[in-house]
């Protein structure tokens, strides 16, 4: 891959790395706030039955946001990597390359369509 669009990929990789750190960020920051509410008034605990499903129920879907947005910074960071190591663009499994429609809709990704396929139908067939 030349490196007028290396140079775009990594531009486009790093403005999705700033969105993702900065969502990250937010949720740690919620998180944060939440203790020291809690900490600082008695009252900041749920007392009743719902108020207590409520509250679980949110902290539940900021973990799963947590978790989905740290594998997304790891794939980012990944992607960055094989940039610099000028393997971006070329498929982990098979070698090939990764086409350019693909890389525009999934700038992270390190497999081609086709690896990608054969890998959800191998994991869809061992549930």
């Amino acid at each position: 891959m030349d490196s007028e669009k290396l140079d775009f990929y990594r531009e486009k990789l790093m403005a999705q790395r700033k969105k993702v750190v900065k969502i990250i960020e937010g949720i740690d920051e919620n998180w944060s706030q939440n203790i020291r509410d809690a900490v600082g008034n008695v009252s900041a605990y749920a007392t009743h039955i719902a108020d207590l499903g409520t509250d679980s129920n949110e902290r539940e879907k900021e973990t799963y946001m947590l978790e989905r947005e740290l594998k997304n910074l790891k794939n980012i960071d990944g992607a960055l990597k094989r940039i610099h190591d000028k393997t971006y663009g070329i498929c982990s499994y098979c070698g090939n390359d990764i086409s350019d429609s693909r890389l525009n809709a999934i700038p992270h990704t390190e497999f081609c369509i086709d690896c990608k396929r054969n890998e959800e139908r191998i994991n869809h067939n061992h549930r």
